[in-house]
C-alpha cells in the first residue's frame, strides 16, 4: 500500500467522522475533504475542477429551480387537496400513492434524482396540506426509487444486460447472457420487500421533526408571504414543469443530454418570471452543490491512488477463497455496498464489474448471478450524501442530516442484502 493510498484512506475517514459528527455544516466538511485531497495530490486540478462541471450535479442544481418553480404554482396546492380527499386525510396512503407514481417513473427515466424532483414537490405539498412533515415521507420515498430504478422490463431496464453481455464477450465468457427478465426476478424480492418495509416500518422511523432546516427551494412561501402568480406566469409554471418532466422521459430518443434538458426549463422558469430576484437565489441548493462536488472527489482520489483497485482485488481473493455460495455472493454484496456509499454507484458497479467476472471467470462458474448481485449492491446507495446524487437532494427536502440517513439506511441496507444474496444463491449456485 502506497503513501498516497494511506493519505486518501485517512482523508476519506477524517471526511465520514466529519458528516457523523455534525460539528460542521456538510458543505463545510465536503470542502474542506476537497481541499485536501488536492493538497495530497490525491487528484489534480483538472479534477477538481471537472467536478464541479458533473452533468449529475448540473441536473440536480437545474431541477431544484424547476421544483422550486413548479411549487410556486396552484396546481400543486390543488393537487395536495385533491389526494388529501381521496386518501381522507391518511399520511400513509397518500405516500403510497406518490410512491407508485415514482416506481412508475423509475422505469422509463434512468436518473432518481429526475423522478425524485417530479414526485417530490407533490408529495411534499400533501403532507403540508395535512400538517405532517416532509422529514417523515423524503427519505422513505428515496430508498423505493433506489431500490427500483429500472427493474420492471421495459425503457431503462435493458441497458443494463446489454452492458454486462458486452463484456461477458470482452472477458471470452462466451457461454452465458444475461436477459432483462432474470435481472428483474433476482431483484424482485428484495425489492418487494423494501416496498413493503418503507410504506410500514420506514414511514414510522423517519423523523417527525427535521434534524437541520428544510431547503426553501422545497416549500412554497406560507400565508401571503409571496406575491401570487398571475394567470400566464401560473401557465408557464405548469408547461414548463411537465414540459420539462416529459423531456426527461424521452431525453435518450431524443438525443438531448438530461443535464441540459432541466437547465433549458430552469432558464425559462426565470424567463417567464415564475422565480423571480431572492427566489432564484434560493432556490439553488449550495450545501447540496458543495457536497456532491466533495463526494466527486472523493470518488477521484480513491480511483486515482489506486485505493478502489485494491478493495477490488482483496473482494476477489476472498471470494476465491470461501467454498460457499451464500459466503461467495455476501462477499461481493459488501464490498461493493461499501465502496458504493463513498462512490457514485454507477461508478462503482462498472469499475468493480471488470474485476468480479475476471474473478469468476477463473472460478468457472456462472457469471450472472455475481453481476446481478453487484448491481443489487449498488442500487443499495442509501447510507450517505456521496453514494448517489438522489440522497442529498433528500436531505435538503427533508432535512436529515447526515446520522438521521445513516440510521434510517441500517434495515433497507440488510434487507438487501439478505434478500439478494439468498435469492441469487439459490437461482445460481456456485458449488
Amino acid at each position: 500500500m502506497s503513501t498516497q493510498m494511506i493519505i486518501c484512506l485517512a482523508i476519506s475517514l477524517i471526511t465520514v467522522i466529519g458528516y457523523l459528527s455534525n460539528k460542521l455544516p456538510m458543505g463545510v466538511v465536503a470542502m474542506l475533504s476537497l481541499s485536501a485531497f488536492y493538497l495530497t495530490k490525491c487528484i489534480t486540478t483538472a479534477d477538481a475542477m471537472s467536478y464541479f462541471g458533473n452533468q449529475n450535479l448540473w441536473l440536480c442544481v437545474c431541477m431544484f429551480v424547476c421544483s422550486a418553480g413548479f411549487t410556486r404554482t396552484q396546481f400543486v396546492k390543488n393537487l395536495a387537496k385533491k389526494v388529501n380527499r381521496l386518501a381522507k386525510g391518511s399520511a400513509r396512503k397518500i405516500f403510497f400513492g406518490y410512491m407508485i407514481l415514482g416506481v412508475i417513473l423509475c422505469q422509463f427515466i434512468g436518473q432518481a434524482v429526475a423522478e425524485f424532483s417530479i414526485v417530490a414537490p407533490l408529495l411534499g405539498a400533501s403532507m403540508d396540506e395535512i400538517g405532517v412533515k416532509r422529514s417523515k415521507v423524503m427519505y422513505p420515498l428515496v430508498v423505493a426509487l433506489l431500490a427500483t430504478m429500472a427493474w420492471l422490463p421495459m425503457g431503462a431496464a435493458y441497458s443494463f444486460p446489454m452492458q454486462v453481455n458486452s463484456m461477458f464477450e470482452t472477458f471470452g465468457i462466451g457461454n452465458y447472457s444475461m436477459t432483462v427478465l432474470q435481472d428483474m426476478i433476482l431483484r424482485t424480492p428484495g425489492i418487494l420487500l423494501i416496498l413493503i418495509y418503507v410504506v410500514s416500518v420506514g414511514f414510522h422511523l423517519a423523523p417527525e421533526e427535521p434534524p437541520t432546516a428544510i431547503s426553501a427551494a422545497s416549500i412554497p412561501a406560507q400565508g401571503g408571504q409571496e406575491e401570487k402568480l398571475s394567470p400566464f406566469q401560473e401557465k408557464c409554471g405548469y408547461v414548463i414543469f411537465f414540459g420539462t418532466c416529459g423531456a426527461l422521459l424521452i431525453s435518450g430518443k431524443i438525443g438531448v443530454d438530461p443535464w441540459l434538458i432541466s437547465l433549458i426549463g430552469a432558464v425559462f422558469m426565470v424567463l417567464c418570471r415564475v422565480l423571480k430576484g431572492k427566489q432564484i437565489n434560493d432556490a439553488l441548493p449550495v450545501p447540496y452543490f458543495a457536497v456532491f462536488a466533495g463526494a466527486l472527489s472523493m470518488g477521484g482520489a480513491l480511483t486515482n491512488t489506486g485505493a478502489a483497485d485494491l478493495i477490488g482485488t482483496l473482494i476477489a481473493r476472498m471470494a476465491e477463497s470461501v467454498n460457499s455460495s451464500i459466503g461467495v455472493y455476501f462477499i461481493i454484496f459488501i464490498v461493493t455496498f461499501l465502496i458504493t456509499q463513498f462512490m457514485l454507484n454507477g461508478a462503482v458497479m462498472w469499475s468493480l464489474m471488470p474485476v468480479i467476472l475476471a474473478t469468476v471467470k477463473v472460478m468457472g462458474i456462472n457469471p450472472i448471478g455475481a453481476a446481478v448481485i453487484i448491481h443489487i449492491a449498488a442500487t443499495s446507495a442509501y447510507s450517505t450524501p456521496m453514494s448517489c446524487p438522489a440522497i442529498p437532494l433528500s436531505m435538503a427536502a427533508g432535512g436529515y442530516d447526515f446520522k438521521s440517513v445513516f440510521k434510517q439506511s441500517i434495515i433497507p441496507s440488510v434487507i438487501m442484502c439478505a434478500a439478494g444474496v439468498l435469492w441469487v444463491s439459490f437461482l445460481y449456485p456456485i458449488f
